[in-house]
């Protein structure tokens, strides 16, 4: 007759360890009694339970089986102790059935049992009662078992070496020993923990660590990689030794996807630990830039549970002996990174209120600092207060970037979303908050869209204009020219700024889902648009007529449907973008109306379900030296430079350094559609430039390979 496995449960313990207990007989005839235990729910736990204090410690305690049986050669001696005084034993009795160690196959040790029982009871292990079970704890013993008595049990056997305790009972309607054979396992179970896929620059980054790394050599023997293209076909590539931690999985096609699992295999060549199945698509990091630095040293983030990331926007400053310096946001202040230093290092720090929300901008030495200043205090909340702190735009001198000063704050709004120079003016936006948090506050200086002039006192920003009509997001200038971000309306606004203290709407247009940024060609005739929401497009628009603005192309990286772009800027031909998962993208806008891919650095390069506003927040690409900063919400600060030199790589289809009969196929495959290639392939494919894939492609790459 089959067996049936009843109650399995699976709990997780101190160090994540797991113990899996399963009751297999025909009947379900035992079950466990609560008392707040870790498994067999909840009526077992490792060492004494609640009656003493065992001498092993969790990681010491093995595998068991508890084999059920009345037979007289199955039964075991047993030291009884008084369920009502739990200290006083009472004498040797009979346990109905055997106990016996298996973490050796092959090898099982009978061990020991104790068990406590009413006064007044039989010296029989039958917890009948269905209530409690006549409270007959059951105490399974480290030592081998042995009739003769030669192990004593009499005095304080619940502060030896006690395994497990157990409060077990009959089966409401299931008589006791209803079935035979019967038994109960014990299985505990290792974790691999901060299993994550991470992709690398064209391969599969697969980490993991042992949950308990001191005794990882003695429980593992080595690590199995298994990977495949669904999660039901994996199958084995490679073994790792124990305690490594890490593969690099280098053969993979760039855009496939692969399904990983990582299986422990312990010194008996069992399977002790097989994780989830994780997936991943392998892609180039960068193209067309170098990496120079990483900074990612920001304050513990103590609102983390409450949802800011710890870094948001960016900006750049450069000293008066020509230092540069990253300006960069965080949920508790702003930093100021000193990148002409070699590593870059950290030089000041300015504290601001706590948020989700920080923008930065610049004019002459001063640093000015607005946040949506929406975060409570972590510090009250530990005190069970909830204060938010309001928050205007700060005003730093950063003459000494090493010692940033503060020397005024413009109160006139208690929070913004935006903050924007231009020609000695400051543009504060997102500003729609009449009263601070707790009422105390009132913002005097409140609009849409808020002018103050930066250019008499640098020191003393003074409000001089405003508009209001619609929520504005961001905004860029041109000379006289002000386009503002409509973002809940989904549209452009553009104004006359020629007098500053009566912008004049002149005209709008709409078509721009979620419009967020935007930024203006160095001509001033085209204008860049972002769209943050799922799907988000970079557009490119003529505003060389305001009268008759029109729609040139829009542009998205590679597997982009879903996600989104955040905020962009203009240097010479190059549009710079912070494209969230998708890192720094920068397109060639020489031709505004056929958008092109000319370079990208992915600053986030996290596998599995993405959350769409996870990645780059930010980027500033100003500095004389050419260098680029990206602000990524969790990995902080990354320095970059883009070399357009795309040309050097063209036809290098799989990135190996050569051209040869492998990249020939690849673009043959294109050309008969048996795959559609990326922005990067198809850039790296069009041989003649003539932006097509065909045969003449293949014919120069012949000729390349040939000679």
């Amino acid at each position: 007759m089959s067996k049936i496995i009843f109650n399995s449960i699976l709990i997780s313990i101190c160090l994540c360890r797991q113990i899996e207990v399963d009751f297999i007989s025909d009947q379900n005839w035992l079950v466990g009694k609560f008392w707040g235990g870790i498994a067999y729910n909840g009526s077992i736990d490792y060492g004494s339970g609640f009656v003493g204090s065992s001498t092993l410690q969790d990681i010491e305690i093995s595998d068991i089986d508890i084999y059920f049986s009345e037979h007289e050669d199955s039964i075991s001696n047993a030291w009884v102790y008084s369920s009502e005084d739990t200290t006083s034993f009472v004498g040797m009795g009979i346990f109905p059935g055997t106990v016996y160690d298996v973490s050796i196959p092959n090898q099982p040790r009978r061990l020991n049992v104790v068990f406590y029982e009413e006064n007044e009871g039989d010296l029989l292990w039958n917890p009948e009662s269905l209530s409690d079970g006549d409270r007959e704890y059951l105490l399974i013993m480290d030592s081998d078992y042995n009739s003769d008595d030669s192990v004593n049990y009499i005095n304080d056997a619940f502060n030896q070496d006690v395994k497990y305790f157990c409060w077990l009972k009959k089966q409401v309607g299931i008589d006791w020993f209803a079935s035979e054979p019967a038994k109960l396992e014990f299985r505990n179970r290792w974790e691999i923990n901060n299993f994550i896929l991470e992709l690398g620059d064209g391969d599969v980054i697969i980490n993991w660590d042992f949950e308990y790394p001191e005794i990882e050599l003695q429980e593992i023997q080595f690590y199995e990689i298994f990977r495949g293209d669904s999660y039901n076909s994996t199958l084995l590539i490679d073994q790792v030794s124990s305690g490594i931690n890490q593969y690099f999985d280098t053969n993979v096609v760039l855009g496939q996807e692969y399904f990983y699992k990582i299986v422990a295999i312990n010194y008996y060549d069992e399977i002790i630990i097989e994780t989830d199945i994780l997936n991943a698509i392998p892609s180039y990091q960068s193209f067309n830039t170098n990496y120079i630095d990483n900074w990612n040293e920001a304050h513990e983030n103590l609102l983390v549970d409450y949802g800011p990331k710890t870094y948001n926007d960016i900006w750049g400053y450069t000293d008066e002996i020509g230092n540069e310096y990253a300006l960069i946001g965080t949920w508790d202040g702003t930093h100021i990174i000193n990148i002409s230093n070699d590593p870059i290092m950290e030089v000041g720090f300015v504290e601001g209120s706590y948020s989700t929300h920080r923008d930065i901008k610049t004019y002459d030495h001063y640093m000015y600092v607005g946040t949506e200043a929406n975060m409570p205090d972590p510090h009250l909340l530990n005190q069970n207060q909830y204060y938010i702190d309001p928050q205007g735009v700060q005003v730093f001198d950063i003459s000494n970037p090493s010692d940033p000063i503060l020397v005024n704050e413009w109160d006139g709004v208690v929070q913004s979303h935006n903050i924007m120079e231009a020609d000695g003016f400051l543009y504060v936006i997102g500003s729609n908050d009449l009263y601070s948090n707790d009422g105390e506050y009132f913002s005097w200086g409140l609009d849409d869209l808020i002018i103050l002039d930066v250019e008499t006192d640098p020191s003393n920003p003074t409000k001089i204009g405003g508009w209001s009509g619609d929520y504005i997001h961001d905004i860029c200038v041109s000379n006289d020219i002000l386009y503002a971000c409509a973002i809940y309306a989904n549209k452009m606004l553009a104004f006359d700024i020629s007098d500053k203290t009566n912008p004049t709407l002149i005209t709008e247009w709409g078509g721009i889902p979620k419009a967020h940024a935007c930024w203006v060609s160095e001509d001033s005739n085209f204008l860049f648009t972002a769209s943050e929401t799922s799907g988000g497009y970079l557009m490119s628009w003529d505003v060389s007529d305001l009268n008759n603005i029109t729609f040139l192309d829009e542009w998205l990286p590679e597997g982009a449907e879903n996600y989104s772009v955040h905020n962009v800027f203009v240097r010479d031909n190059y549009l710079y973008m912070s494209y969230y998962i998708f890192g720094l993208q920068i397109i060639d806008i020489s031709d505004p109306s056929n958008l092109m891919l000319a370079g990208f650095y992915d600053t986030y390069r996290q596998t599995g379900d993405l959350y769409t506003y996870d990645g780059a927040w930010g980027t500033y690409p100003y500095f004389n030296s050419e260098k680029i900063v990206i602000s990524d919400r969790q990995t902080g600060l990354h320095v970059v430079s883009f070399e357009d030199n795309y040309q050097d790589s063209i036809g290098d289809l799989n990135n190996d350094n050569l051209i040869n009969v492998l990249d020939i196929i690849i673009v043959v495959d294109f050309i008969l559609e048996n795959q559609n290639p990326t922005d990067l392939e198809f850039l790296l494919s069009d041989m003649n430039y003539d932006s097509l894939i065909d045969v003449l492609d293949v014919l120069i790459m012949i000729q390349n390979v040939i000679g």
